[in-house]
């Protein structure tokens, strides 16, 4: 699952986070897609019902706070797709 937030986000690709299916099905194809995405935005999902946007005292630490949070209910994730979705988060809070 961690490889495919990776490839979600996408790396570089970009001027800002932007997470993209496309990239998923050309990835691991159409049939793999309809089982992946489902669980990627749910996983997005999750991680966005952090409130460290509230308890934050910068960008930096709401990030810190909120891949933390994640990382506890999280440990099969890897710290890169982790960072990932914090960085998503942070962006869209900031």
């Amino acid at each position: 699952m961690s490889d495919a937030i990776l490839v979600w986000k996408g790396s570089g690709t970009d001027y800002w986070p932007l997470l993209d299916d496309r990239r998923i099905i050309s990835r691991y194809g159409q049939e793999a897609a309809i089982d992946l995405l489902p669980k990627l935005r749910a996983l997005k999902e999750e991680f966005y019902t952090s409130d460290a946007w509230k308890r934050a005292k910068d960008l930096r630490e709401m990030q810190e706070l909120s891949a933390a949070e994640f990382r506890l209910r999280h440990p099969e994730l890897t710290d890169e797709a982790i960072n990932a979705f914090a960085l998503c988060y942070t962006y869209d809070y900031k």
